[in-house]
């Protein structure tokens, strides 16, 4: 049986857009998860692999889990291995993601993997050997939206601190601090996070002129459904970019971690930390804007701790503007080298873990309350 990766067949997580029948997963750790009972599913994926690199190619893996009787499926469950994890080498290419000997009920979800930045990944259907689709996976009780750069993305965290180039097969959203503090608290999860962006500015570079690059920043990302894949896949005109509809999923809590890219430029200097602080402020509006009385959760410190007391006052300041006393701050401990370093000084997955840690048990409190 064929069918379009729909929300009458599937069940979507992300910030995902679809267009004339195509599944497109732009931003990391958006997913496609169906149940069937039968033997083999396999999919069709397009991608742009042509117009780029290998270093660049999109990545997705495949989770599989075999279901008992009356057992309630949710998808992917928390630190489980993939059933299989590949690139997309082709601009277009038939993949086997499941197959067995046995007839089974099983779940199969397929993640992206990759960073919205880079290559994309669009399913046009997938196929079972099975006469139905069964009902998709439910929907957990507890949903975050996570928004972020390169860190929520789990930029190059299964890669060395002396590779020089960010490779997107050394990148593991699964074993970053977003995607293990989503499945250690059985979450749904949406993350709107694009490497190297700021709040006030792209990364500039340590040693570059403090220089704004304010061309693509995360408050005009978190306006779209995925404004990457509009531009450099589907090259849709700016004004006729899918704006995001954020009644399509409600969080529960809000997290966001930004303030490393902008602390390249911002620096120490009085007057460019000002700017970070009204910026993020700005910011903090939008999103209470859109997702009303929803707690957030502001962090920083991983990789950089230069904007920490900033984000802490942009936070004082928004609740004291507003009246409100649940938007929050948390520093995170800086990363230790003995845990390792991964491509470009980014966290490992070991650090990726610690973070969770703390992450989780502050999303617990907050909940709590």
């Amino acid at each position: 049986m064929r069918f379009a990766a729909d929300e009458n067949n599937t069940k979507i997580t992300g910030r995902t857009i679809y267009r004339d029948g195509v599944r497109y997963l732009g931003y990391t750790g958006s997913s496609v998860s169906f149940r069937f009972k039968g033997k083999t599913a396999k999919v069709e994926l397009v991608s742009d692999a042509s117009t780029h690199e290998k270093r660049d190619y999109a990545w997705v893996a495949v989770f599989v889990k075999e279901e008992k009787d009356n057992e309630i499926s949710y998808g992917a469950a928390a630190d489980e291995e993939p059933y299989k994890r590949f690139c997309l080498d082709k601009d277009e290419a038939e993949y086997v993601l499941y197959e067995s000997d046995e007839e089974k009920t099983v779940t199969v979800t397929l993640i992206k993997y990759s960073e919205s930045e880079y290559a994309a990944c669009g399913i046009k259907w997938i196929e079972t050997d099975s006469e139905e689709i069964l009902t998709p996976p439910a929907a957990k009780k507890l949903k975050i939206e996570m928004v972020g750069d390169s860190i929520t993305c789990g930029y190059g965290n299964e890669g060395g601190v002396e590779e020089t180039q960010h490779d997107t097969s050394k990148e593991n959203p699964m074993g970053a601090y977003s995607l293990l503090t989503a499945t250690h608290l059985d979450a749904d999860v949406n993350v709107v996070a694009w490497n190297g962006k700021g709040v006030i500015t792209a990364y500039i570079g340590e040693d570059a002129p403090k220089v704004k690059d304010a061309d693509w920043l995360v408050p005009m990302l978190y306006e779209y459904t995925d404004a990457g894949c509009e531009r450099d896949y589907l090259h849709t005109p700016e004004d006729k970019w899918e704006k995001w509809d954020n009644s399509n999923f409600i969080p529960d809590i809000i997290t966001v971690y930004l303030g490393t890219n902008d602390a390249s430029y911002t620096d120490n200097d009085a007057a460019r930390n000002e700017e970070f602080v009204n910026g993020y402020t700005k910011f903090l509006g939008t999103i209470r804007s859109k997702n009303p009385e929803i707690p957030i959760l502001c962090m920083l410190g991983t990789m950089d701790k230069r904007l920490c007391g900033s984000v802490e006052r942009a936070v004082e300041l928004f609740n004291s503007k507003n009246n409100t006393d649940n938007v929050y701050y948390l520093e995170l401990p800086f990363q230790d080298e003995a845990d390792g370093l991964s491509i470009n000084w980014h966290p490992t997955v070991k650090t990726h873990r610690k973070t969770a840690e703390i992450v989780e048990k502050k999303i617990i409190e907050i909940l709590k309350k």
